[in-house]
């Protein structure tokens, strides 16, 4: 893709490769998880994790907004997706 200088510049995908390997290991890591804890406990844990780090990556490129440290976002944003799945894989558990 070229911009009007003619400069190459990376596609709009280049932004979202952290959500879509959050998006693919996260239930992979669930799944192994879960040999040693109970299954929706696992997958909360490994959603938290995962979307973690994907968070302090896009923390760092788009810095948030209010003055809130990128950590401490990215740290929300990995509770909300590991209670989000967690509570979800109690409800429709998928791993049978």
């Amino acid at each position: 893709m070229t911009v009007e200088l003619g400069v190459l510049r990376k596609g709009s995908w280049w932004a979202a490769w952290p959500a879509a390997v959050a998006g693919f290991c996260g239930p992979l890591l669930g799944l192994v998880m879960a040999r040693r804890l109970p299954f929706p406990l696992a997958v909360g844990v490994a959603f938290f994790v995962t979307w973690f780090f994907a968070g302090l990556m896009y923390a760092r490129r788009f810095p948030p907004k209010w003055g809130l440290p990128g950590w401490l976002a990215a740290l929300v944003t990995g509770a909300a997706a590991g209670l989000f799945t967690g509570v979800l894989s109690y409800y429709i558990p998928w791993n049978q």
